[in-house]
């Protein structure tokens, strides 16, 4: 009788010890392979950051002392620079103010109503699951 129950428990070990060990099989596989993309999306994103790298410093922004540069041209570039500050400022300022427009005609709870009954409209419109 315990010789049944010992096979058993052996038995039972070895089926247990068959899963676990094709589940940890499996588990390293699939890190393999994420490691494997991993690396690839590496080299494609040092491959960007070196472009832009060359990008950057073939196009880099003169910061050498202005000193002794003619005064005309400086402020010329200053008020190039202030005008297209303020031009991202406007533009700015109306993103706000239609969100704000937009904020004070339309409650979020009237706009969540309408939503959840278009949603509700279509789930009554599929065909109910059978159990």
């Amino acid at each position: 009788m315990w010789g049944w129950i010992w096979a058993g428990l052996v038995v039972a070990t070895l089926v247990g010890a068959f899963f676990l060990g094709r589940h940890l099989w499996r588990a390293g596989m699939r890190t393999l392979r994420e490691a494997s993309r991993t690396g690839e999306v590496l080299g494609s994103a040092t491959d960007r950051i070196s472009a832009a790298v060359a990008e950057a410093e073939a196009h880099r922004v003169d910061t050498s002392p202005t000193l002794f540069d003619d005064p005309v041209v400086l402020r010329e570039r200053v008020a190039e620079r202030r005008r297209r500050t303020a031009e991202r400022a406007a533009a700015r300022r109306e993103r706000r103010a239609a969100t704000w427009r937009r904020w004070q005609t339309e409650s979020w709870l009237v706009a969540r109503t309408a939503d959840k009954a278009a949603h509700a409209g279509l789930r009554s419109r599929t065909p109910a699951r059978r159990r």
